[in-house]
């Protein structure tokens, strides 16, 4: 189990989601972009100091290269399974579906996704 494992096992993850969902998924819906990539220190992640999270980038809908240059293929086979299955629970198209994605130390965190109706 990695240090980032142990660590959500200790914090409040619906707190994060719904942080994660307020503070920077829900803004995308105005925006070009579907994802963004967040990142926090290891201390603040522990601490659940949230307010500093960091905006690393943003990537447009079904950008995969882009993603690429960001985080693992690995990591981009996941988002991208991800977003299928929204697409099924949610029953909207891919240009509906926003995305926060935070990391910590380049490790997968968390993330928060919201949707709006077509």
């Amino acid at each position: 189990m990695s240090n980032i494992d142990e660590i959500k096992e200790n914090i409040d993850t619906d707190y994060l989601s719904e942080y994660l969902g307020e503070k920077f998924a829900e803004e995308l819906e105005f925006t070009d972009y579907n994802i963004q990539i967040l990142k926090i220190s290891m201390d603040d992640l522990k601490s659940e100091s949230y307010d500093s999270i960091e905006h690393v980038e943003y990537v447009e809908n079904e950008d995969w290269e882009k993603l690429k240059s960001l985080v693992s293929e690995e990591e981009v086979k996941a988002i991208k399974d991800d977003f299928k299955e929204d697409v099924e629970n949610y029953d909207v198209n891919t240009n509906s579906i926003y995305k926060a994605i935070l990391y910590c130390n380049e490790e997968y965190v968390w993330s928060a996704t919201t949707y709006s109706e077509d």
